[in-house]
């Protein structure tokens, strides 16, 4: 007979601290591994950590501001990220790192928002999280924190002892997909900054080489000079003009030459290449295989509109001959001031005889009849242009040729676009 025994002092079971059943068991995942980079588990965060967490206590985005303190050196990414095991801890980085990045585009701290900008490219390569891709995502309202860094911008750019974070975003985003290229054009556009616009357009991060500009130009980008003018009293013209660096050699081996700018509200191309079969740059128009053309088109997001204008290329010594100096005017007041203007005319002319002459300028007729229109996207091959081949001008045809003396000593080019938005008519109302 089995008799029910008393428990003793001692031996009550606490459920609570029972070991889980075998079935329990089976719907547990394994732990994950723990992570070398992401530190020990324990012991309580340190004050620079509570910074740059993902969430504060209150659940909402960390700060911007950098912490202070007296005696505070560089910190290392680990104090200031300290995050559990590493997947969970990259994604973790990811969503702090872009919450940083939106903090970080509407600061007006420029010193203090580059130290967060190294601050979390070292925590992207502590926890192999691309901040290239990060800056190129367009996860700020519809857009990059690169274009909303361009769109808050000081005007006038920022001071000569501040650093610009434009440019501290583009190189750590660098290479630019086709994508946040389009985006830094809109946004100059949005800005209308040229200036900041021809100075990105420099850069390798936004405008690389093609790799036989590469070479023959060096390792540097090529400094094609852009300049843009309004017209006074015209509200609908302006003038372009151009500075392209070895020209010729670039025409024959590169076989193309793109000058961006802003101008009226819009982003345009003009563009001297090497007409191919059926060439889509050409707007498929028909132009002899091999023949220069010199193409004019707007870029994306620009509104369609009329134009009418010429492009215009001076025989350098037309700039650079100083004028002739003008004669005394009136009859001389005695006989040696009459000898003296008669040598002086003589000299003027023996003058005039040993230099040469400059050429005409090269005048090319731009226009269409119908309203040029931007492409949907760069890589867009159907959208409105003006060509027009060097061939169609007796002197514009020159500019293949060596020698030819429409180009400066050293290879340049110089040009200017003059144009007003306007219906064109039977004649050139800029001529």
């Amino acid at each position: 007979m089995i008799v029910d025994k008393a428990p003793l002092p001692g031996d009550e079971v606490d459920l609570q601290d029972a070991p889980p059943s075998y079935d329990a068991l089976d719907n547990v995942p394994p732990p994950l591994p723990r992570s070398e980079k992401a530190g020990p588990s324990s012991g309580p965060p340190s004050a620079s950590s509570q910074y740059l967490s993902p969430t504060s206590p209150t659940g909402k985005s960390s700060p911007l501001s950098l912490p202070s303190g007296k005696g505070s050196g560089k910190r290392s990414p680990s104090s200031w990220f300290s995050f559990g095991p590493s997947a969970r801890a990259s994604k973790e980085v990811r969503a702090t790192v872009q919450g940083l990045l939106r903090d970080l585009v509407k600061q007006t701290d420029a010193q203090g928002a580059f130290g967060v900008l190294e601050s979390c490219a070292d925590a992207c390569r502590s926890y192999d999280v691309s901040l290239s891709a990060l800056l190129q995502e367009r996860n700020v309202e519809g857009h990059t924190p690169i274009y909303w860094a361009i769109i808050n911008r000081p005007a006038g750019g920022p001071r000569p002892d501040e650093p610009d974070i434009v440019t501290a975003l583009l190189s750590y985003a660098a290479p630019l997909s086709d994508a946040t290229v389009d985006e830094v054009r809109l946004a100059c556009l949005h800005t209308s900054d040229h200036g900041l616009f021809q100075r990105l357009r420099r850069s390798p991060a936004f405008a690389p080489l093609s790799g036989s500009d590469e070479i023959i130009l060096g390792s540097n980008v090529p400094v094609d000079d852009v300049e843009v003018e309004d017209v006074p009293g015209d509200e609908i013209g302006f003038v372009a003009k151009f500075r392209m660096p070895m020209f010729q050699k670039r025409m024959r081996i590169s076989q193309e030459i793109n000058l961006e700018f802003i101008a009226k509200g819009r982003l345009w191309l003009l563009r001297f290449l090497v007409a191919q079969n059926a060439d889509w740059r050409i707007g498929y128009q028909h132009k002899r295989t091999g023949s220069w053309v010199v193409v004019l088109s707007l870029l994306p997001h620009s509104p369609p509109t009329s134009i009418d204008s010429r492009l215009v290329i001076e025989d350098p010594r037309a700039r650079t001959q100083p004028p002739p100096e003008p004669l005394p005017s009136g009859p001389p007041s005695s006989l040696l001031e009459a000898v003296e203007g008669m040598t002086q005319q003589d000299e003027l002319q023996e003058s005039a005889r040993g230099s040469s002459k400059p050429k005409p300028s090269i005048q090319l007729r731009l226009k269409r009849s119908e309203q040029l229109t931007a492409p949907s996207s760069t890589r867009c091959t159907n959208h409105s242009v003006i060509a027009v081949s060097l061939e169609e001008d007796a002197l514009g045809h020159s500019l293949q040729f060596e020698g030819c003396p429409y180009v400066e000593s050293d290879g340049s080019l110089v040009a200017r676009l003059e144009a007003r938005l306007i219906q064109p008519g039977p004649e050139c109302i800029i001529c």
